[in-house]
């Protein structure tokens, strides 16, 4: 299981943004956890285009993107059973890292946590540039380690 601190932040995250995750609650756990990394990738195409200079920053934009992928991922928590596993009825792109070493997920996750932080504190196009490599970084160690191309 996850620590405490990380579901914390998460679930505080999602609270402040105010939105229902009840669309999400319908979904089974390897479902949602797809939403939520579909959420992620949508927000990244937000964020990246601003940090390669090809569309201007857009702090409402960038808060939204935010907004909308801590609301698909408020359930994070209840999502990694071991019924969830590689190998059933539902195809899942995790790896059986994320069970087998549950510390290393559990920092991968922290880390991504803390950048998003980061980049959703920052309050103009410099703090967002600063950053936003952070939160790339975050969720390309979490992908190469835990999920399978």
């Amino acid at each position: 299981m996850m620590s405490k601190g990380f579901w914390g932040l998460l679930a505080a995250a999602a609270l402040t943004v105010g939105l229902s995750s009840a669309a999400m609650a319908e979904l089974g756990p390897i479902e949602a956890r797809q939403a939520c990394m579909k959420a992620s990738g949508k927000m990244m195409g937000v964020m990246v285009p601003i940090i390669k200079g090809e569309q201007p920053y857009d702090k409402a934009a960038v808060d939204g993107a935010i907004a909308e992928t801590e609301a698909a991922c408020a359930g994070w928590a209840g999502w990694w059973g071991e019924d969830t596993k590689p190998g059933g009825a539902v195809k899942t792109w995790a790896k059986a890292e994320v069970w087998s070493d549950k510390a290393g997920f559990e920092a991968a996750g922290g880390a991504f946590v803390q950048a998003l932080g980061a980049v959703k504190a920052s309050a103009d196009e410099a703090s967002f540039k600063a950053a936003f490599p952070a939160l790339g970084q975050a969720c390309q160690n979490c992908h190469e380690k835990f999920r399978a191309p």
